[in-house]
């Protein structure tokens, strides 16, 4: 066995090393098992407690932002705030010169005051033509009785001329009748019943006479009247030719005074909003935060009627998370769940959180589908400012 030993010496050194290192393994393992298992129990339950939440990222937003915009000529003279500013109610933002502004609504009621003064001047009088119309008619309609009943004064007189020549008349046939018989009997001479006969033909002559000049008279009567009908449709037609030309001037004139109304009322309206105040922009949140400010002092506002974007307020009454919510764990989100917001600048501090909003649309970000869930802060303190970073944790379902 010796020379066995000494002619393997080597082999021999080599197995002791291997079967101590195999010993020292054994003893470190059973050490390891003997001395850990507390710690290891421990790692347990906090896996077990942080598996029934999902920590995802979130940003601190405002859901309500007031754009204030000037679409009126006026120049900045003082900016009082800068952005991240926090505002309230009324305060005074930036002091405006509006020596340009007043100056056009000055011009714009000047316009409208003349317009309005020179309406009355654009309706010619037709009061005379309309008189002389009146006049005309009751003229026409008296003549027309005249003529059809007779009663003109000239053909009054010709009718009583008539009667008298008929009368006349029957007398001389009376009277030559008479006389015939005494001529037939002899009591007169020819020369005698000659007389009377040329005394008939005159009252007849007389009675055509004054027959004719009683048609003359109608015809001339008749005449007169078509002269004043013919008067009368074209005094009409002066008149409604006045009148339409009133009508049209009038429309004219009164379009100016709208439009000059219209454009007066919308420069007026232009600073009667709730975020000015005379000369000053003021603030129209009772708790926000200047945004943003894009003007300087000497700016020029609203060139042409352009609007000029001034500076947005964020409402901080509006302030909500904005959590990113990896796809595979949003069906474990409800709306109204109660969520732990924990701020990346003071994580010591947990505000506690209602689900508001789950959108139906995901989108990308880092490679992964994310959808960002908004989350109702309460948060009485005003710990989460607009822009700033939290930790959500939601519970796992």
């Amino acid at each position: 066995m010796k020379n066995w030993i000494l002619s393997h010496k080597k082999t021999v050194i080599i197995g002791v090393c291997v079967l101590a290192v195999i010993l020292t393994i054994s003893v470190i393992l059973l050490h390891r098992k003997n001395t850990t298992p507390v710690s290891q129990i421990e790692g347990e339950q906090n896996l077990t407690t942080e598996s029934q939440e999902i920590n995802v990222w979130g940003e601190v937003k405002c859901t309500n932002a007031e754009n204030i915009n000037i679409d009126f000529p006026a120049f900045v003279t003082d900016v009082l705030i800068k952005e991240g500013d926090r505002v309230t109610l009324g305060q005074p933002l930036v002091t405006l010169d509006l020596t340009e502004y007043n100056g056009t609504v000055e011009k714009l009621k000047q316009q409208l005051t003349a317009n309005e003064a020179a309406l009355p001047a654009t309706r010619q009088d037709v009061s005379a033509l309309q008189a002389d119309i009146d006049q005309m008619q009751q003229e026409i309609s008296r003549k027309k009785q005249e003529y059809n009943n007779c009663t003109n004064s000239d053909l009054k007189l010709l009718q009583n001329n008539l009667e008298l020549a008929q009368r006349e008349l029957v007398n001389a046939q009376n009277d030559l009748k008479n006389y015939k018989e005494l001529y037939d009997t002899g009591a007169i001479s020819k020369e005698m019943l000659n007389k009377y006969e040329d005394a008939l033909e005159q009252r007849q002559k007389a009675l055509n006479d004054v027959q004719e000049n009683i048609q003359k008279a109608k015809l001339a009567l008749k005449d007169e009247l078509n002269q004043l009908d013919v008067g009368l449709k074209a005094k009409q037609v002066q008149l409604s030719q006045l009148k339409a030309g009133n009508t049209a001037s009038v429309t004219e004139v009164q379009s100016g005074i709208s439009s000059a109304q219209v454009d007066l009322d919308l420069m007026i309206s232009k600073t009667a909003k709730n975020y000015i105040n005379e000369n000053q922009i003021v603030s129209n949140l009772n708790n926000g935060i200047v945004q943003s400010v894009t003007i300087n002092n000497g700016d020029h506002l609203g060139t042409q009627g352009t609007p000029t974007k001034i500076l947005q307020i964020v409402d901080m009454d509006s302030i909500t998370v904005s959590a990113e919510v990896d796809e595979e764990f949003i069906s474990s989100v409800e709306v109204g769940d109660t969520v732990r917001i924990v701020p990346t600048y003071v994580p010591d501090v947990t505000i506690d959180g209602t689900v508001m909003q789950i959108p139906e649309l995901a989108v990308e970000k880092d490679g992964k589908r994310i959808v960002r869930v908004l989350v109702k802060p309460n948060d009485p303190d005003e710990v989460l400012k607009p822009g700033y970073t939290t930790d959500v944790y939601f519970k796992k379902s």
